[in-house]
């Protein structure tokens, strides 16, 4: 059950290791066809834009502080050579705008992807569904998740988080950047209702949502740490493709030699 708990400091974490270094190990052993695609949706003012700059340590996305989304097209932005971020324009503004953009996030999630002119799968790996935490209306959501996100993603491929955990009792409890005691506990039930919501709405089933805030840079590791322990197959190897086919380095073909630990054409760790 991921909630909000830290166990080590995340500012300490990021002047010993930068967040872009992050469990850079793990990524390198577990993602099989670089990079691992991250889509974020959500509704305006969830906080996408400012979740990206958060994970990457500098304002690369434009935060956008009214009611129009700052986002207007699929922006991306890479975390590392392993992890790439997806940024979507917000929706609920209005029918009209929103249409074009569920028609955007569908193609895209449709979209195919090629290594080296060969198609492999989809180019999309991964959705983070992105909560405000200060809502209650979640019929944008339940229509995102309907009409566009399930019908082309698996939901195994799709994990939830609540942002702005500390807006979440209206600004209160929140002391020195974290939750106290009181609204730890709020934030704790709040995930167990934001699931079971969905839930019964969607009719699928999806693991307990992070709550974090961005903005703040709360629980920031600990979100990196929920979607990697609940990754999935990703959607580049639909077709079986065998990511070892390629030297991802010079790109020479390695079909008659798939048991190579180094190329032969460049010496590159296979």
């Amino acid at each position: 059950m991921a909630y909000i708990i830290a166990t080590v400091s995340e500012r300490k974490k990021c002047m010993e290791t930068g967040i872009a270094n992050y469990r850079i190990d793990d990524m390198q052993s577990k993602i099989k066809m670089p990079p691992l695609d991250i889509m974020l949706v959500g509704v305006t003012g969830a906080g996408k834009s400012s979740t990206i700059n958060a994970l990457l340590g500098v304002e690369k996305a434009k935060i956008g502080y009214g009611t129009d989304p700052e986002t207007k097209n699929i922006a991306q932005f890479s975390l590392n050579k392993y992890i790439r971020l997806l940024d979507t324009p917000g929706l609920g503004d209005s029918p009209e705008k929103d249409r074009i953009y569920l028609q955007k996030i569908a193609s895209y999630l449709n979209r195919d992807y090629k290594r080296y002119g060969e198609k492999c799968g989809k180019l999309v790996d991964m959705v983070l569904v992105i909560i405000d935490g200060s809502r209650r209306d979640f019929s944008e959501i339940y229509s995102l998740l309907n009409d566009t996100i399930f019908p082309n993603i698996k939901s195994e491929n799709v994990l939830f988080v609540i942002n702005q955990a500390d807006q979440a009792m209206k600004g209160r409890h929140w002391e020195n950047g974290k939750p106290d005691q009181t609204l730890s506990a709020f934030l704790k039930e709040q995930a167990e209702s934001v699931q079971k919501r969905i839930e019964e709405s969607t009719g699928k089933k999806i693991r307990c949502p992070l709550c974090y805030s961005a903005t703040n840079d709360f629980n920031i590791y600990s979100l990196i740490d929920y979607i990697w322990n609940n990754i999935a197959i990703q959607r580049k190897m639909a077709n079986g493709a065998n990511y070892k086919v390629f030297c991802s380095n010079c790109g020479v073909r390695l079909e008659d030699n798939e048991n190579a630990r180094f190329c032969s054409k460049c010496g590159a760790k296979l």
